[in-house]
């Protein structure tokens, strides 16, 4: 079992810069990536997203990947023409307004596009090790993911239990219901009616209410699911939706004991095991 909640985090340096990679995992219905590289690494964009795509089955992944502390200078670019063009514009409007100052340096260096400093280009060893410390990051959160995971199967197998238990009291507290209700019924009819038998339509009506309060199909279903859970939370791959499925199923069943039965006792049990199901379907919300 794998949750969705995972974070790594890793920093470095290789022979052109120092890097900083953040990897963040949340809970999504969907796979959902939000990758961040800079601008040099750019294309390899495609096969980073294989990389998380192959990783991770469910969740929202944000990655963040940043390189600061170049140790080599960016080439700078001077493009003269503008420079030039920029001259030839201050100094006319210099002269329209007569004026006397001569057109500074510095604020020619300034214009929009006229020092231009080029991208530099990431070396071979410098890109081997920036992806291999991606892959390593996509690795630790995976692990995280995994941890997280295991404790859930382990809240859930508790609320398994629980449930369980409450189940076997309502069984035991609900013995022979229905034979009862039937012979009471019975027995005040015969009361009313002043010891005459009934008729057979009216003992037919009897069986039926009685039949009503039955809850043993419930419980052989409730049993069932809890079985069929702990089958698929020891299956790989993508379990959550269908546990949360099979959450929504027992709730069902525990509602539908609570509505037949008119104990006070078994609406505690029930009242119980459905804060064990909320909790389940809580869980089963973050599993991928």
């Amino acid at each position: 079992m794998e949750s969705m909640t995972g974070y790594s985090h890793a920093e470095g340096t290789t022979d052109q810069f120092s890097y900083l990679i953040s990897l963040k995992s949340l809970n999504s219905k969907y796979l959902e990536m939000n990758i961040h590289l800079p601008r040099v690494l750019k294309d390899r964009e495609e096969e980073v997203e294989d990389l998380l795509k192959s990783a991770f089955g469910r969740g929202k992944i944000e990655l963040l990947v940043d390189f600061f502390d170049w140790t080599e200078t960016k080439k700078v670019k001077i493009d003269f023409p503008l420079l030039k063009k920029y001259h030839d514009e201050l100094t006319a409007i210099n002269k329209k307004l007569k004026l006397k100052s001569d057109v500074d340096l510095e604020i020619l260096l300034g214009m929009e596009g006229v020092v231009r400093k080029e991208w530099s280009l990431l070396s071979a060893k410098a890109r081997k090790a920036i992806m291999r410390a991606i892959s390593d990051a996509v690795n630790a959160a995976k692990a995280m993911r995994k941890r997280e995971g295991a404790s859930i199967a382990k809240d859930l197998s508790l609320s398994l239990e629980e449930i369980s238990k409450g189940l076997a009291e309502i069984t035991a507290l609900t013995k022979d219901v229905p034979a009862k209700a039937f012979a009471r019924l019975k027995e005040s009819i015969e009361s009313i009616s002043g010891g005459k038998v009934p008729d057979e339509r009216i003992l037919t009506e009897v069986a039926i209410l009685a039949d009503r309060i039955d809850i043993n199909e419930e419980k052989v279903r409730l049993k069932d699911h809890i079985a069929k859970f702990k089958s698929i939370m020891k299956e790989n791959g993508q379990i959550g939706k269908r546990l949360d499925f099979l959450a929504q199923e027992m709730f069902r069943e525990i509602n539908t004991i609570a509505s037949k039965s008119g104990d006070s006792r078994v609406a505690h049990l029930v009242v119980e095991m459905k804060n064990h199901v909320d909790k389940i379907r809580e869980h089963c919300r973050n599993v991928v």
